[in-house]
Parts: structure tokens; sequence; C-alpha cells
């Protein structure tokens, strides 16, 4: 599981304008960012569960351990593989995965 956070921006990179004359330039809007969260099952690439929320905290985590639950209803454990972000560590979530029957396993940092 993971989330992902891809903007949509307006970068002029070059462009041909004759000195002195003013040119329009089309932008996208203010809200541009989109907060993803994923997961996929390994044996099953095709089946991967997502949701698109506000914000990504504790929150939304737990609100899409319901999703996947519900996706995966005859898994007895579904396992989880989460990366170092303090949200994955909070309280609030590492309780719900438990109710809910999720076990959670953290990717190792590994320096070289």
């Amino acid at each position: 599981m993971d989330a992902v956070h891809p903007t949509q921006a307006t970068k002029i990179t070059s462009g041909w304008i004759r000195k002195g004359v003013d040119k329009v330039i089309n932008t996208t809007g203010n809200r541009t960012r989109l907060n993803i969260i994923g997961a996929i099952e390994l044996n099953n690439l095709s089946a991967a569960v997502f949701e698109q929320f506000e914000t990504v905290n504790g929150k939304a985590i737990i609100q899409f351990f319901k999703k996947v639950q519900t996706s995966y209803i005859s898994m007895a454990v579904i396992h989880m593989v989460l990366d170092g972000a303090g949200y994955h560590h909070s309280k609030e979530v590492v309780e719900e995965a438990e109710i809910q029957g999720i076990k959670l396993h953290y990717l190792r940092i590994v320096q070289i």
C-alpha cells in the first residue's frame, strides 16, 4: 500500500515571443494536486484497490483499510506492506489494523 501525490502544472520551458509583445499562456487551476492511496494483491495485480482523498493522514489510511477489507472480504488476514510515513505508524492506524485483521509490515530503511 502506498500514497501518491501527482500534480498537474504548467511549466514554460521555451517559446517564440517577440520582444515587447505579451503572450497569454493558459494555466491549470488552483487545486492541481491529487492524493491517491492504493494497494495491490501480489497474486493478482489487476485487482488494485485505490481511492482519492482530500489529504493523506491517519484518518484517510483507516478509511482506506475499510475499503480494502470490503474488497477482500474472504481473506482471513490481509497483509499490508507500508513505508516509513508517520501516519502509517500512528497509534490509531495500528489499532484499527488490528481490529480489522490487517497485519502491517513496515519496509526497513537500508543505507548503502
